[in-house]
């Protein structure tokens, strides 16, 4: 095994935020290795206080765009460090090429299958195959056992979330109502019911999203509800991590969200639609009972919500009632 192992992912933050658990078990059962993360630059916070590992950021949109942007990135990659492996964690072209050319300098190499065959068994129209297929945590630790990684799969379960009970008052719930896909969002309306229901005395709210419009809606959100805890303005991705940290319960959508406040080891209740938990992206070893969803017979009818709703009603999403999620919290924060 070699002494310097670069790890690429890129893209979505969610599924970036989902390495780190990954590679604080890798890198602790490999002492003595130096990881590199290679990912968007934006993405930094995220892999803060890592003993271990250097996180190199590279900005996506302008100087490391496009097919010549990868040519940069591995000259700059290959001049800068002395790269033995690459542990692939993405599989896209920009990762394919990158991979390729590390390949071609004698490298080893290996990337994560993604099992597309797989989650399409599960989300297609008819005869629909449900079973829990396997977590992203556990398709990156196979990538790393491809190049010849240790991975000590019990020191990972050995780590697995302990659930906060604060026993003080005021108890603190995060709300992240918003998701990158629309059909993954639990109706506003229904939303602000539920929200309508925590502003209380001895219960303080605080509410996530990054997006202009909402951010626009947060502002309104703010002034609307008595017990809203304004976060500061403009607020970076690491002072929303310890915003989150304080938290006593967040809600979600499966969005970013729910991976974020899974790694700075507070409980969520997370409400799903066109998609599944058993797709393999539901919050790191979070509680399943604390999943909303219905059982409707279309569903799941997409991996990443990206699609549109087959009955054209978003059913999957207006079915749950606000009832149903308030008892979810209220059983969580009780």
């Amino acid at each position: 095994m070699g002494k310097t192992i670069l790890v690429t992912r890129f893209s979505a933050l969610g599924d970036v935020a989902l390495t780190v658990p990954v590679l604080k078990q890798v890198i602790a059962a490999n002492p003595g290795v130096q990881f590199i993360m290679a990912s968007d630059l934006k993405w930094a916070n995220l892999f803060e206080g890592i003993d271990g590992l250097v996180f190199q950021g590279f900005d996506l949109k302008k100087e490391y765009k496009g097919f010549w942007g990868i040519i940069k990135m591995f000259q700059f990659l290959r001049k800068k460090y002395t790269i033995d492996a690459v542990a692939d964690l993405h599989a896209v072209l920009r990762t394919h090429v990158l991979r390729t050319l590390f390949f071609f300098s004698k490298k080893k190499v290996a990337f994560i299958f993604k099992g597309r065959l797989e989650k399409a068994s599960i989300t297609r129209k008819e005869h629909k195959i449900y079973r829990p297929l396997s977590h992203t945590t556990e398709r990156y630790l196979n990538v790393f056992e491809k190049i010849g990684v240790a991975v000590n799969r019990q020191h990972a379960a050995d780590t697995r979330i302990a659930i906060k009970k604060n026993v003080g008052i005021p108890k603190k719930i995060g709300f992240a109502p918003f998701a990158k896909h629309d059909l993954k969002m639990y109706p506003l309306d229904k939303m602000l019911q539920v929200i309508h229901q925590f502003d209380r005395e001895g219960v303080e709210l605080y509410f996530f999203g990054g997006g202009v419009v909402e951010k626009i809606f947060i502002e309104e959100w703010n002034i609307k509800f008595k017990h809203a805890m304004p976060l500061p303005a403009n607020a970076e991705l690491k002072k929303e991590l310890e915003i989150m940290s304080t938290l006593d319960l967040m809600v979600t959508m499966d969005s970013a969200n729910m991976h974020l406040a899974s790694l700075v080891n507070v409980p969520v209740v997370s409400i799903w639609g066109p998609t599944h938990p058993f797709l393999g992206f539901y919050g790191f070893q979070q509680d399943p009972l604390l999943a909303v969803q219905e059982n409707i017979e279309c569903r799941p009818c997409s991996v990443f919500g990206n699609t549109s709703c087959w009955r054209g009603d978003h059913a999957c999403m207006r079915s749950i009632t606000v009832e149903k999620v308030i008892s979810k919290i209220e059983s969580s924060i009780s």
